[in-house]
């Protein structure tokens, strides 16, 4: 019996070591980690292939602009998206198409407005990114959630998420972005490093997927009172039936 004991003492002393198996250094932010990332300032987004934008347009012609504007999406609410082909152009109802990639919300909305004043002189654009989110793809959190400015950081993008460090890898963090061309990269950093500040890894983009791996840690780790219970309930419970069968009770 008082092997047992002991037996259910070292493996909860065990459970209480592993439990502090993962440290600061892995889990804190600004930390002064020398990963020597590039300055990089901040560049507004450039569209890309397969964004989705939205136009809304004013002008003299209230019965164009009635008609124009009232095309809308299934939800009755919103102006109808548009999606930029492969070819770089999107198309609109009655102007025909604008060539958008690789341009800036601003220069896309120059360049559509170029195309309506061919056919109507005092018309106005107003485009706006209807696919502006990010996403958070972590073991314990995975969502979407909109870029609410232009210059949203990686630390205001998880503060917005409210995704907490404890389970996550901070050495690994990588971010999947399309290109103009649409096409697919990936950018994987230290997070840990005050180096990650005005880098670019440090502003968030439309569609940007933040993805955190599993710190190999984690499996040990006990992040609240209950899961510590839950850990050492079992022993606890083998403890008391072996007393209460060996007394005989």
């Amino acid at each position: 019996m008082r092997y047992t004991i002991y037996y259910i003492l070292i493996t909860i002393s065990a459970i209480g070591f592993l439990s502090s198996c993962i440290s600061s250094e892995e889990i804190n932010y600004l930390q002064a980690i020398d990963k020597q990332y590039p300055l990089q300032e901040f560049k507004e987004y450039k569209l890309a292939v397969g964004d989705m934008v939205s136009c809304a347009i004013s002008s003299s012609d209230q019965e164009l602009v009635s008609t124009f504007n009232s095309v809308l999406s299934t939800n009755q609410n919103a102006l109808k998206t548009y999606t930029i082909y492969e070819d770089s152009t999107v198309a609109l109802p009655f102007f025909g198409t604008a060539k958008i990639a690789g341009h800036t919300v601003q220069e896309a909305e120059l360049i559509v407005q170029k195309v309506m004043q061919e056919s109507v002189k005092d018309v106005q654009v107003k485009i706006s990114v209807a696919n502006n989110f990010f996403y958070i793809y972590a073991n314990d959190k995975r969502g979407s959630y909109r870029v609410y400015k232009d210059n949203l950081t990686i630390y205001q993008a998880l503060a917005i998420s409210q995704q907490t460090t404890g389970t996550m890898d901070l050495t690994r963090v990588s971010i999947v972005r399309k290109n103009e061309e649409g096409s697919t990269i990936i950018k994987t950093f230290d997070l840990r490093s005050q180096d990650v500040i005005q880098s670019e890894f440090y502003y968030i983009q439309p569609n940007d997927v933040i993805y955190f791996p599993t710190n190999k840690n984690s499996f040990f780790n006990i992040s609240s009172l209950s899961s510590f219970t839950s850990m050492v309930s079992g022993p606890l419970t083998f403890l008391l039936y072996s007393i209460i069968y060996n007394r005989g009770f």
